[in-house]
C-alpha cells in the first residue's frame, strides 16, 4: 500500500464497530485467553515464570492504550490511493500471544508478536501453523467470516450409504450410550468447559483435550493438575464420527482443532533423534502428575516418581499412536497436514517394529527378541512362533498400516498389515497361555482385536474374501469364542488393578462391540454374541450413568472411539465364517510352536540385513543418538 491512506481501521471483535486512527495507527494485541483462568500455570515457562501478563487484550494508538477485551476476533484495514486491503488471523484470541496492526503504510499480522513477556520455547521437533487472511476491496464485512467460518453439513443418511465410517448407521434413536456421550457437548463438564479449566489456550495448547480424569486422586479443593491428552483413544476420530452422525458443528471444531494440534505440536518433527522417536507421536503427560514443564511432551525436571515405576512422562511409542482420526480429519477438510501425518506415523510405525537396518540396530533387536525364544528353547519350552506382541502397540501398528493402505492402495501398506496378522496371532492358538486375563498386562489384546475386525471389514468392503481374509476371520472368532466363555468386567476383581476407577468400566465397551461384530459375522452362534454384547454394553451403560468419573475426558473418548457395532445386526442364515473350516484344513496341524529351524531363519535373516545395510556413519549416528551425543 502506498503512504497516504485516506482510513484505517480496526475492527476488535466481529460484533464491533470499527476503530479508526489516520494519525498513528492501531495495534490489536491478545496477550492471554481473556479466560477466567487466563493466569493459568497452564502458561509457565522452562522457568516456572507466567509468561502472560494481563487478561485479554488491548487496543493502542501509538502509545496509548485506547480499549480493552477478554477475547478478540479482529479484522483491520486501510483504505489508500490505490485502493483498499484487509486483514485478519484465523483462531486469534485462541492461539494467543498474537497482533494485527494498521498505519498508514502497512497492515502487521503478529503470528508470534515480538511484545510478549518472553522469549517462544519452540521446542525440538514442533512446528505450528497458523492462518492469515487478505482481502482486497473496500467491503468492510468481507473478512468477518474468518472469525466463525461456516462448517459443512452433510446428512449423515449421505455418510451410511457411501460406508465412510464402518458400522455407521444414520436415523437410529439415541440410546444410553448416545446420551452418555452427548455429556461431551452439553453437559456441565463439556470439552469445551474442561478448556476453561487449566486454560487450554495458547499457541502451544490450543486444540489439545484437558486430561481431568488425572485429577480424579487430588483431595478436595486443590487446583487441577495440568495434564494434556494428546490424541489418546483417537479423540479424533470419535469427534470426527459423532459430527457426521449428529451434524452439530461443535464436533466438528473440536476434531479440526486437536487435529491440527497433534499434526504440529505432538508429532516430533526430526530425523535427528532415536529411530525409534523420529517422526513419532508423543503421548500424554504423565499419569496423576502435573505437567510443570512438559508441555505435551515427555519429561519435567520437576516430577521424579511416576504413576509407573521407572518411567516418567511419555515418549513416542507405538502403546500409544493412534492415526485414523486423522484419516478422517483429511476426509472431511482435505488437510494435507493430516494425509501427510498418518503416511509419517504409518512409517513411524513400521520403523519401530521393523527396524531401519543397520548392524547395531539388529544387533539390538536380536538381543531383545530372539535371545530369550533361544534360551526358552534351549530349557525345552516351546514358544509361540508369534513375533509380534498380542498389545494395543501391535494393534496401533495394524491401524496404521491400513489407514495409509486407504490412501496409497499400491504401496505394500495391506501386505504388510497381513503379515502382522499372521504373525500375531493364529486360530489355534492356546489363548489361555496369553494370560489375556491378568487386566493389568493384558487387557489391551482388545484393542488389537478390533483392528483385526477393522481389516476383516475393510476387505469385505472390497470384495476380498481370500486366504489372509479367512485366516484373520477364524483367528478372530476363535478369540471371539473365548471372550465369551471367559471375559467378565474389569471391575470384577478390583484387586487386581493399580488404580480401580471406572474407566475400566468405559473399556469394557470394548468388549461388547467385539460381541456385536461377531454377532454379525458368525451366523451359527450370532444370538448367542449379540445377547453377550448387550449384556455388557448395558452394564457399562447403567454403571457409567450412576457415576461421577462419567464426565471425564478419557471416558468419553474411549466410548466415542468404539461407537457404531451396537447398531449390527446378528448374522442370519449362512455366513462366510461358517464355510471356513473346509477350506483352511492346514491351520488345523499344529499350533504355532516356534521351532528351532524358524528362530535360526530369523537370527540370519537379522544378521544379514544388519549386514547389507551396515554404514559406519549411519553406525556412529544410531550410537550417538542413544548414547545422546551430539
Amino acid at each position: 500500500m502506498n503512504p497516504g491512506s485516506d482510513r484505517v481501521w480496526l475492527r476488535p471483535e466481529i460484533h464491533d464497530a470499527p476503530v479508526e486512527d489516520s494519525a498513528d495507527g492501531l495495534t490489536l494485541y491478545q496477550d492471554s485467553s481473556g479466560g477466567e483462568n487466563w493466569g493459568s500455570p497452564n502458561h509457565n515457562d522452562a522457568l516456572g515464570e507466567s509468561s502472560v501478563r494481563f487478561c485479554g487484550y488491548q487496543v493502542c494508538s501509538g502509545d496509548q492504550c485506547v480499549s480493552r477485551g477478554k477475547r478478540a476476533t479482529p479484522v483491520a484495514g486501510l483504505t489508500g490511493r490505490d485502493g483498499s486491503v484487509q486483514a485478519s488471523i484465523g483462531r486469534f484470541w485462541q492461539n494467543f500471544p498474537s497482533s494485527l496492526s494498521v498505519d498508514a503504510n502497512r497492515l502487521t499480522l503478529g503470528l508470534f508478536p515480538a511484545d510478549t513477556a518472553g522469549p517462544y520455547e519452540l521446542q525440538g521437533g514442533e512446528r505450528k501453523t497458523q492462518t492469515a487472511y487478505l482481502h482486497y476491496g473496500d467491503d468492510p464485512d468481507a473478512l468477518l467470516w474468518t472469525q466463525a467460518p461456516l462448517v459443512p453439513v452433510i446428512d449423515s443418511s449421505h455418510f451410511e450409504r457411501t460406508g465412510a465410517f464402518p458400522w455407521f448407521r444414520s436415523g437410529m434413536a439415541p440410546g444410553a450410550l448416545d446420551a452418555l456421550i452427548r455429556q461431551g457437548l452439553d453437559g456441565p463438564w463439556n470439552f469445551f468447559a474442561k478448556r476453561e479449566v487449566i486454560d487450554e489456550y495458547g499457541w502451544r495448547n490450543f486444540g489439545d483435550v484437558f486430561a481431568d480424569h488425572e485429577t480424579h486422586y487430588q483431595e478436595p479443593g486443590e487446583a487441577p493438575l495440568i495434564s494434556h491428552y494428546n490424541n489418546q483413544y483417537d479423540a479424533i476420530y470419535g469427534f470426527a464420527r459423532q459430527f457426521a452422525l449428529t451434524g452439530d458443528r461443535r464436533w466438528f471444531e473440536l476434531m479440526d482443532d486437536l487435529a491440527r494440534h497433534v499434526t504440529d505440536i505432538d508429532i516430533y518433527h526430526t530425523q535427528e533423534d532415536r529411530a525409534e522417536y523420529n517422526g513419532g507421536l508423543f503421548w500424554h503427560t504423565d499419569h496423576y502428575l502435573d505437567a510443570h514443564t512438559a508441555t505435551h511432551r515427555t519429561f519435567t525436571r520437576h516430577n521424579d516418581t511416576s504413576s509407573t515405576p521407572g518411567q516418567t512422562g511419555g515418549g513416542p511409542a507405538s502403546e500409544h499412536c493412534y492415526t485414523t482420526g486423522l484419516l478422517y480429519h483429511y476426509y472431511l477438510t482435505g488437510a494435507e497436514s493430516s494425509r501427510d501425518a498418518v503416511l509419517q506415523l504409518a512409517r513411524w510405525m513400521t520403523s519401530a517394529h521393523e527396524g531401519q537396518g543397520g548392524l547395531l540396530e539388529q544387533l539390538l533387536a536380536l538381543k531383545k527378541n530372539e535371545l530369550p525364544k533361544l534360551r526358552a528353547l534351549t530349557r525345552g519350552e516351546k514358544p509361540l512362533a508369534h513375533r509380534y506382541p498380542f498389545t494395543r502397540g501391535t494393534g496401533n501398528y495394524l491401524n496404521a498400516l491400513l489407514d495409509a493402505w486407504l490412501l496409497q492402495p499400491e504401496h505394500g501398506w495391506l501386505q504388510q498389515a497381513e503379515a502382522v496378522i499372521r504373525n500375531t496371532i493364529h486360530p489355534n492358538d492356546n489363548i489361555d497361555e496369553r494370560d489375556l486375563l491378568n487386566v493389568e498386562t493384558g487387557w489391551s489384546y482388545l484393542i488389537l482385536l478390533a483392528s483385526i475386525v477393522r481389516y476383516i471389514a475393510l476387505k469385505d468392503e472390497l470384495g476380498e474374501q481370500d486366504e489372509p481374509y479367512r485366516y484373520a476371520l477364524r483367528s478372530f472368532l476363535r478369540y471371539a469364542e473365548w471372550m465369551k466363555a471367559h471375559e467378565r468386567p474389569f471391575l470384577a476383581d478390583p484387586d487386581q488393578l493399580e488404580f480401580a476407577n471406572d474407566t475400566w468400566v468405559a473399556q469394557d465397551v470394548r468388549k461388547a462391540m467385539l460381541m456385536f461384530q461377531a454377532a454379525n459375522l458368525s451366523g451359527s452362534d450370532a444370538e448367542a454374541y449379540y445377547a453377550k454384547g448387550t449384556e455388557w454394553l448395558d452394564y457399562v451403560c447403567n454403571r457409567l450413568e450412576a457415576s461421577d468419573e462419567a464426565r471425564y475426558a478419557r471416558i468419553l473418548i474411549i466410548l466415542m472411539q468404539n461407537y457404531g457395532p451396537q447398531h449390527l445386526e446378528p448374522a442370519t442364515g449362512s455366513t462366510t465364517a461358517d464355510n471356513l473350516n473346509g477350506e483352511m484344513d492346514s491351520l488345523t496341524l499344529s499350533e504355532p510352536r516356534l521351532t528351532w529351524a524358524t528362530l535360526m531363519a530369523r537370527m540370519t535373516q537379522r544378521l544379514l540385513r544388519g549386514i547389507r545395510t551396515f554404514r559406519p556413519g549411519r553406525e556412529k549416528a544410531w550410537l550417538d543418538a542413544r548414547l545422546d551425543r551430539t
